[in-house]
């Protein structure tokens, strides 16, 4: 008795192609031949149910037609060990060659199964001569809505949407965004995007108690081409409300009119969360870009990349990675942590802040108070600008501008102030420039001696 078996993976959203080719002779067990199964969309729901087709032939490569009993087992290892799941589905009608079974039909197919992308399944077919066992082969992927649907119950996420290139609910993000009603504290809503870039035109909302997620950085990639004559939401890629969160994916805006946007928002409460995301705007040309633009809005932004590039005219245009306003009284205060914000012609990993476009900052904002944490801020203009009013921290992080002519690491106009405490200051020469204020205390410079503590900008940071 031998048994050959090939397996081929094809992912795409819930659309899983496994096809077993197996050998079987001799004995007995004058069964089943060759098994070509392919997995069809996951049907969403609990328990979850996984559509199988295949084709069924004799050992003599002619198709079998009559009743077969299929045993279905998913595993954590290529041998022995115990089923995480299992089932035998029997009487199953097969017509030359072709049938159809409906995985989890028997025994309920739990998400819970699929919370390792380590996974083994095993079939056996029985014919009429006793089941004959295939070898495991190794699942690489697993159905993409019961991501969503493990989301669900951990999480606890009301309803999911998925976006994929095929066999999602949507194609596009826009669509999938605009799909949703309704949404609230008891009725949240999981937009997941698998891998791939989705080039959309209209304004992606993200509303309130509505979480879009991608499935990495570097795997799920949002692209547009968004400009207006000033910043707000017709210039932003994305608009982020109250209570909306992003996360694992990256957000791009290649537009080249006069402001471009990666994410805009207004009004919102640190509850807005942007997490383990790259945010870019970095077309060629306009006067204004922002990876991120608040208006009013302080969310809460961690463990992200913010970059902005690509506006020109030295001096006087723009490329912040983090923008913040106040227009209608208060003062935001937003809370930056783990994350990097570089803003012009400046290394994309943050390695290095020599750029020489004299456009970026690395944070631009004006009546506001910016509490920034553990994260790395670089501008070839400015690491930091802030105007008018509000007293902004930065503790524990890295603050650094090129030697261009002209930067400064931090400016700061009337009565705006910046405090920085345990920090890096990394400046060639020029440290502050404006009439606004500044104190540094227990940090350090870039031959890592300590940096002068002091509550005037005459006196910090030296």
């Amino acid at each position: 008795m031998r048994a050959i078996r090939m397996l081929t993976l094809v992912t795409g959203i819930g659309l899983m192609m496994v096809a077993l080719l197996g050998m079987l002779g001799g004995g007995t067990r004058a069964g089943a031949a060759s098994l070509v199964v392919a997995q069809a969309p996951f049907q969403a729901g609990a328990p979850g149910l996984i559509s199988y087709q295949g084709h069924l032939s004799t050992a003599s490569g002619q198709p079998f037609t009559g009743n077969a009993t299929f045993h279905f087992a998913i595993y954590t290892v290529a041998t022995g060990g115990a089923a995480l799941w299992e089932e035998i589905q029997s009487g199953i009608p097969v017509g030359a060659g072709f049938f159809t079974v409906q995985l989890g039909s028997v025994t309920p197919l739990d998400p819970a199964v699929f919370n390792d992308l380590t996974r083994y399944l095993q079939v056996s077919v029985d014919t009429g001569s006793g089941f004959e066992a295939l070898p495991r082969q190794r699942l690489t992927s697993v159905p993409y809505a019961l991501h969503a649907e493990v989301a669900r119950r951990v999480i606890g996420y009301e309803n999911q949407i998925v976006v994929a290139k095929s066999g999602g609910d949507y194609t596009s993000v826009a669509e999938a965004l605009n799909s949703i009603s309704s949404p609230s504290a008891n009725n949240r809503f999981l937009v997941w995007i698998a891998p791939g870039i989705y080039t959309e035109t209209a304004l992606l909302t993200v509303r309130e108690y509505v979480h879009v997620q991608g499935a990495g950085v570097n795997a799920t990639v949002i692209s547009a081409a968004r400009t207006a004559a000033t910043p707000g939401e017709a210039a932003a890629v994305v608009r982020l409300y109250d209570a909306g969160r992003i996360s694992s994916l990256t957000i791009r805006n290649t537009g080249t009119g006069t402001f471009a946007i990666g994410i805009w928002s207004a009004d919102a409460s640190r509850s807005a969360v942007i997490h383990d995301a790259v945010i870019e705007s970095n077309g060629l040309g306009g006067i204004g870009h922002y990876a991120i633009f608040l208006s009013d809005a302080e969310p809460t932004i961690r463990d992200s990349t913010l970059r902005a590039s690509g506006a020109t005219g030295f001096g006087t245009s723009v490329n912040a990675a983090l923008g913040v306003v106040n227009v209608s009284g208060g003062f935001p205060q937003p809370f930056v942590t783990g994350s990097m914000l570089l803003g012009g012609n400046v290394d994309p990993e943050g390695k290095s802040c020599a750029g020489n476009t004299g456009t970026g900052f690395g944070i631009q904002y004006t009546n506001a108070a910016i509490l920034i944490r553990d994260s790395s801020i670089c501008g070839d203009h400015r690491a930091i600008f802030g105007g008018s009013n509000g007293i902004s921290r930065v503790e524990g992080s890295r603050l650094e501008v090129s030697s261009t002519t002209g930067a400064f690491l931090i400016e700061t106009t009337s009565a705006a102030s910046l405090t920085i405490s345990t920090s890096g200051v990394f400046y060639a020469s020029n440290k502050h420039t404006g009439t606004g204020a500044m104190a540094c205390i227990h940090s350090y410079k870039a031959t890592y001696t300590a940096a002068s503590d002091g509550v005037t900008a005459a006196t910090a940071c030296n």
